[in-house]
This record gives C-alpha cells, sequence and structure tokens, in this order.
C-alpha cells in the first residue's frame, strides 16, 4: 500500500468516531480508537481504554473501520425517542445549519489540556475554542469553587457538560474507567437527575469504552483517604468529584440540558499524596517538592501520574466521542 493511502486512512481513522483494526506490517493487529496522529505515527488507544500505543506510520499495513459508529447509533436513539425518523439521506452529523454549541466545564487547566487535546484546539489561557461535526464547543476551566453560573450565562449553550477527574467510590473502578452521572448529588444533601435524553445519547456514544452509569457526589473537599470515600460511598455513588452539582444547577437554573462526565485518577483504596488534596492552578512545584521528600513518596508521585494519564487519555477518547454526537443530538431536538 502506498505511503498516500496509508496517509489518507490515517485521517479517516483520527475523524472516525469508532474502533478501527489497524494491521502492521508484521501481521499483528491492534483494535482501538485513533486519538491523536501527525505526519510519522498515530496515536491508539485500546479497547479497555486503558493503554496507549504510538505506531509508525512506516509499520502500518492497513487500517479497517471495524467499530460502530457511535454518532450514528446516538442519533437513530434519539430519533426512536422522538417518533420522528429523518430521510435515509439525512447524514447522521455535520452539515446542520444550527446544531448549537455545546460547553464544556471544567475546574482546573490540566482537565482543561485534555479537553484541547479531545477538540484538536488551541488553549488560550483557560479558554478553547473549536469545533466539531459543524458545531461549536466552548471549554472553560471555572475553578472549583464556582463560576458556572456565569459561563452558561455567557456561552449561552444548547448543552453543558461537566467533565474532568475524580476519585472513585465503586471497589470495581479502576484509573482510567469514566462515570456517566445519571445523577449528582452535594454531600449530605439534595441530588439532581442527568436529563435523560442527552445522558442516553452520551452512553450509546460512549459504547464500547469502559464505563459506568451512576450517582456522583459532590464534596467540598477533597476526598483523600480511602475512610472519606468509604463514607462518600454509603449512599451508592460512584464516584466523587468537588464541581459536578454547581455546574448542574447553574445549566438547570437556566433551562439547559446538561451532562456530568468523570474519570477515575484514585480509586476507593488509594490515598492522594498532601500536595493533591487542594485545588490549585498548577501542581507542577508543590509535585517536585513532594518527590524531592524520599524515595516512597517518588514512587508514589509516578504511580499518580500514571495513573493521571490513563484518565486523560479516557477523557479525551470520551470526548472525541461525546461531543459529536451531542451536536447532531441537539440539531434534532
Amino acid at each position: 500500500m502506498t505511503e498516500a493511502r496509508i496517509a489518507e486512512l490515517v485521517d479517516r481513522a483520527f475523524d472516525y468516531r469508532g474502533y478501527v483494526t489497524l494491521r502492521r506490517s508484521d501481521g499483528s493487529e491492534l483494535v482501538g480508537f485513533v486519538y491523536d496522529r501527525s505526519a510519522a505515527h498515530l496515536d491508539l488507544l485500546d479497547e479497555s481504554a486503558t493503554r496507549r500505543t504510538r505506531i509508525p506510520l512506516a509499520e502500518i499495513a492497513d487500517i479497517a473501520f471495524t467499530g460502530e459508529d457511535a454518532a450514528r447509533k446516538s442519533q437513530e436513539i434519539w430519533e426512536r425517542r422522538k417518533g420522528k425518523p429523518e430521510p435515509r439521506e439525512t447524514p447522521a452529523h455535520g452539515d446542520w445549519a444550527d446544531p448549537g454549541k455545546v460547553l464544556v466545564l471544567v475546574a482546573l487547566e490540566h482537565e482543561l489540556r485534555s479537553v484541547a487535546r479531545a477538540l484538536g484546539a488551541a488553549r488560550r489561557g483557560s479558554v478553547v475554542r473549536g469545533r466539531l461535526s459543524g458545531g461549536e464547543v466552548v471549554a472553560l476551566a471555572v475553578g472549583v469553587g464556582g463560576g458556572a453560573r456565569r459561563a452558561v450565562a455567557e456561552e449561552h449553550p444548547r448543552l453543558v457538560v461537566s467533565c474532568g477527574y475524580s476519585g472513585g467510590l465503586d471497589p470495581a473502578l479502576r484509573p482510567g474507567d469514566l462515570v456517566l452521572a445519571t445523577t449528582v448529588r452535594r454531600a449530605g444533601g439534595d441530588a439532581l437527575a442527568a436529563p435523560e435524553s442527552p445522558r442516553l445519547a452520551a452512553a450509546a456514544a460512549l459504547d464500547g469504552l469502559r464505563f459506568l452509569q451512576g450517582g456522583l457526589v459532590c464534596a467540598t473537599s477533597a476526598a483523600a483517604s480511602p475512610e472519606d470515600k468509604r463514607a462518600l460511598a454509603r449512599d451508592g455513588a460512584l464516584a466523587v468529584d468537588m464541581e459536578s452539582y454547581l455546574v448542574a444547577q447553574a445549566a438547570g437554573e437556566a433551562g439547559v440540558p446538561w451532562l456530568a462526565l468523570r474519570a477515575i485518577v484514585d480509586p476507593l483504596d488509594s490515598s492522594l499524596p498532601p500536595f493533591a488534596r487542594e485545588a490549585r492552578p498548577d501542581y507542577f512545584w508543590p509535585a517536585l517538592r513532594y518527590a524531592f521528600s524520599g524515595p516512597r513518596a517518588a514512587l508514589r508521585l509516578v504511580r499518580l501520574g500514571r495513573d493521571a494519564s490513563r484518565a486523560g487519555a479516557a477523557l479525551e477518547a470520551a470526548l472525541r466521542r461525546l461531543v459529536p454526537a451531542l451536536a447532531a443530538a441537539e440539531a434534532h431536538r
């Protein structure tokens, strides 16, 4: 196969919303989701969303598009619920006259970097603006303490997505697993139910990734120890974060549907190091000081970095599927 044909397949795979099967020159095969590429290689996230592999283009013999198109599937579910099927010539995504703006809200800058990579867009300060499937996407880092209400009021979105990293409360969840919220609840307080239609579209788009649907509990401080997490898990929540409730509340007040999607960094039985227990604009210097405190601290930091990398890769893969599917679904409301 020619280099030009391989380059064409790589570009198609990068834009595809399902799994591909990549065959190497040595005959081996890899199945996964292409989340990045360059002139010399592509990056593949495997089916379990836990391992990333960089493959030089020179080693690629062929690429087959073997996975289901998640955005098309989400639209079909949407159409069945509405009872008004679209004409067959209508595309599943793209070319919509006004698909509406999707507003993605994260708390911290390092979460925003994952969103920027997923959208293939440049980050300008605390803002990322881009387009997927013809729809506008705006991502903002609004901090832990608030900012969601103002962001919703200024951007006038048709859908709000709260996303980022979280701690696991269910023992089955491992680093890199995803949680799509059915409800978000303040610790010791009331709960907000996620709007059903966009959640169903999101679940269809995420099919094939490692994710669970269930409750999120939103704490006012980091759940740093296994004991903290077990106390929060008593009501059956799957994961804990510090901002999804505020985002859902702001969207609900504005009459805008919302979703909450979290990627697990620290599972139930793990503890966060002291520097990670507070929200900071930048963790580099606190992490460096912690690493130099001793070999055990350095090893612990390496493990945390590995787990955060898995969560970031999973979040990127999820958003690459999720945003086009939701933009298409919103266009047909």
